[in-house]
Parts: structure tokens; sequence; C-alpha cells
């Protein structure tokens, strides 16, 4: 391994730079807060396919984006990278680019609700749309992680006006969405949340570098600084000669030209 890790931070839909780049600033300072000086991080949109996170939210399209995520995902390991962590809870392409790459590939919701169900017993994620609520509940189902959760609507979201969340995004003032997830949040507390999940990676970094970082003694989760911290984790396995995942039954390993000839047959190389 290289003496700097170079981790991959893989956004879920097309974020132009000059567009986003308030976005891309606050995410780098997230990750600046917990990254080890010797990581490099590198935020990459995807450069086809979805632009609006109003497309995103339609189970079958947000499905469609995946195979475009993927095709990102899969240059990064010739580029050089020895990781790379996802940018959305929705963990899209996760699964795949880790069955068909040897670096490691880290899904930030996944691992938020394993480190959710290790800090508290029982926990809530609040995301930023109500449209996201029902494919985050239905990943948090397949993932197992159901029962860890709080027992009432345990996938909840903000009220705010999606374009005033999106000028947060973009803008300086985070109060607007701190302050409408302090009040949802605290509903969710009531009804059991010892552990909470900021849903969101465009939401998550506002609350981490205002210092937001609980709620009356109840953690605030923020997955994007979970699945940098957990490549990097992986990055130093794979280094000592640790598997990283499964090589057998469901995620059985092809070969090298196997993978080749699927991905060249598929159009995704």
């Amino acid at each position: 391994m290289a003496s700097t890790r170079r981790i991959l931070c893989q956004l879920p839909i097309s974020m132009p730079f000059e567009t986003f780049k308030p976005y891309y600033d606050l995410l780098q300072r997230d990750y600046d807060l917990v990254k080890r000086p010797d990581t490099e991080t590198q935020i990459r949109d995807v450069p086809t396919g979805l632009s609006k996170p109003d497309l995103f939210s339609y189970f079958g399209l947000s499905l469609a984006q995946d195979r475009e995520i993927l095709k990102s995902m899969l240059r990064a390991e010739q580029e050089g990278f020895d990781a790379i962590a996802g940018a959305c809870v929705f963990d899209g392409a996760i699964r795949a680019a880790g069955n068909l790459m040897n670096i490691p590939v880290v899904g930030p919701g996944e691992t938020s609700m394993y480190l959710a169900k290790m800090m508290g017993e029982h926990f809530a994620i609040i995301t930023s749309d109500p449209s996201f609520t029902f494919k985050i509940e239905h990943h948090m189902e397949q993932l197992g992680m159901r029962p860890f959760a709080i027992g009432c609507r345990p996938v909840r979201s903000l009220s705010l006006e999606p374009e005033r969340f999106l000028g947060c995004c973009l803008g300086t003032d985070y109060s607007p969405v701190i302050e409408d997830f302090n009040q949802i949040a605290r509903g969710c507390i009531q009804d059991g949340a010892d552990v909470l999940i900021a849903g969101c990676g465009l939401m998550s970094p506002m609350f981490t570098v205002s210092n937001v970082r609980d709620i009356d003694g109840v953690p605030i989760i923020d997955p994007m600084l979970v699945s940098l911290k957990v490549a990097e984790m992986l990055v130093d396995f794979r280094a000592a000669g640790i598997p990283i995942i499964s090589s057998k039954g469901l995620f059985m390993k092809a070969t090298k030209g196997d993978i080749e000839e699927g991905c060249k047959a598929l159009g995704l190389i």
C-alpha cells in the first residue's frame, strides 16, 4: 500500500462542481475533521445519468441510476484508489462494486445502521425528503436492521421545502435545516430513539461542521464520516493481508477475465 491512502468518495447523481462547489467544500470540511493525515479524499459525482434529486426519489429510476454509479466506481481501482466510500445512504451499487473489484467499497447507510446498533438500543433515521423514507426503510429491512430501530415510523423526514433545503446546501446558513431536524428528532426520541442517523449525504455534514453532535445526549451519526472511517480501516486490513469481503456463496468471486468480459458485454467498461 502506498504511504497515502487514496479514497474515492462517490456521489450518487450528476452534481457538476461548478454548480455545487459550496456542497463539495462542505463535504470536504466534514471529511477533514476525521480523516487520517495520510488519507487523500476525492469527491466525484456520476457524470452521466440523473441530475435532479427529485427524480432520484423514484424507486425504479433510483435502481436504474445504480448502473451509472457502478460505472463510475469501476474506474476507481484502475485509477489507483485504495477504497471507495459511498456518499449516499441508499448505498447504490455498493454490493456489485464490492464483488467486482478488489478494493474495499463501503456504503454509508449500511455501516451507519450497524454503528447505531453498537451505540444504543433503538435508532431512528431522519432524511431530507419525504419521498426518501420508503426506500431507506426498505434498505433497513433488507439489511435485517428493522428490529433495532424504533417501532413507530423509524425513518422520518424534514418538513423543510426542497428549494429551501437546497439553498442551505449551497449556502452558509444551515440553521433552517438544523432547527427542522431538531424538531423531528425530538419526536423520534420521545418514541424511544437513543441514536439518530442523519440520513442524507447532503444534510449530515451540516450538523458535524456546525458542532451539532447530539440532542439531549442522543448522538447524531454522520454517515459520510462512518463510510470514510470504515474504508480507512478496510484499507489497513487489506494491506495486512486480511480478507475484506467473502468470495464464496452469494459473493462468489468471478475470475478477472470473466469480470472483464461480463462488464464489457454490459457496457460497464
